[in-house]
């Protein structure tokens, strides 16, 4: 694959995702390859990245734990202000073209709605002290979420993390204190369905071992 140009910094979300896909070319494309594509984003831009397979429809399998795991990572790394870094068997996996096409399709026409709305606002929300350090913290509860190997039928257990981290990194690389607020909210939503899950899925083991055992009584 030929090297891949850096990201201006007026260059738009949907912009460089759609430039991912021309770069690509119709070939596999590494993690390392889009990560180099959007050099001069900062991490946010990379976690944004990796969440995309969690917000369209169609999702690809045998993800979730390893994104999860590097979202989780990212986040810790934003709140102790450490310079971006992904682990080699993140760098280094691929993804075929057609799985590349649908995430960044599906990820373009999400990110242009939210795009509209993004504005420098609610500075408190950034720059007091601390703040930082909590959104990317909650950065790395929402990637420990998604990696959660949760099964079905139970829906939305990656969706809404992963919207909870778009917000969360969004409104960090446009200041947006709002947009911030609405990443804590879903991040708390998501683990409050999350816990849910397992409290019935709990309850309702106990409930069947205990009508499996009256069979034989």
């Amino acid at each position: 694959m030929s090297s891949l140009a850096a990201t201006e910094p007026s260059e738009r979300l949907s912009d460089a995702l759609e430039r991912l896909l021309r770069e690509a070319n119709g070939q596999p494309m590494r993690i390392r390859d889009m990560v180099e594509a959007l050099q001069g984003r900062g991490l946010q831009m990379v976690i944004i990245l990796l969440c995309l397979p969690f917000l369209a429809p169609v999702t690809i399998p045998g993800i979730s734990i390893p994104f999860g795991f590097a979202i989780m990572l990212s986040g810790v790394r934003i709140a102790f202000g450490h310079r971006p870094w992904l682990p080699g068997f993140i760098l280094n996996r691929s993804l075929s073209y057609p799985s590349l096409e649908r995430m960044v399709t599906y990820g373009c026409r999400v990110h242009r709605k939210i795009e509209r709305v993004v504005r420098p606002r609610l500075f408190a929300v950034i720059d007091t002290p601390g703040m930082t350090m909590v959104t990317g913290l909650t950065i790395a509860l929402a990637g420990f979420l998604l990696s959660l190997p949760i099964p079905p039928p139970f829906p939305l257990t990656n969706t809404i993390p992963g919207f909870a981290i778009i917000f969360l990194s969004l409104g960090s690389m446009e200041r947006d204190g709002r947009t911030i607020l609405w990443g804590y909210a879903l991040t708390a939503l998501a683990t409050v369905y999350v816990a849910a899950i397992a409290v019935i899925g709990k309850a309702g083991a106990v409930h069947l071992w205990k009508f499996l055992s009256g069979l034989f009584h």
